[in-house]
């Protein structure tokens, strides 16, 4: 039995990482990614993690900073009719 429910939890895992990578690049695209690029936003995503130390909190503040330095550094998968949320409107 033990053996049937690691089978459903690791199913019930990748399911919720999926849906997690999704999320991630609905957030991206209104963080203002160009949707043809939304797949190499994640990846970049997924590649700035790795740098923080690993001891640091992950939360909203986290990943909204994450997003913005992407906008940074990598401005050419942004569409230019977004607004930096460091910016008033």
């Amino acid at each position: 039995m033990k053996n049937n429910n690691e089978k459903i939890d690791k199913i019930d895992f990748e399911d919720l990482a999926l849906e997690v990578i999704d999320m991630l690049g609905v957030a991206l695209y209104f963080a203002g990614v160009k949707p043809h690029n939304i797949e190499k936003a994640i990846d970049i995503y997924l590649q700035e993690l790795d740098k923080p130390d690993e001891e640091t909190s992950y939360g909203q503040k986290e990943i909204i900073k994450v997003i913005e330095g992407l906008k940074t550094k990598y401005k050419t998968l942004f569409r230019d009719d977004r607004i930096s949320s460091k910016n008033p409107a």
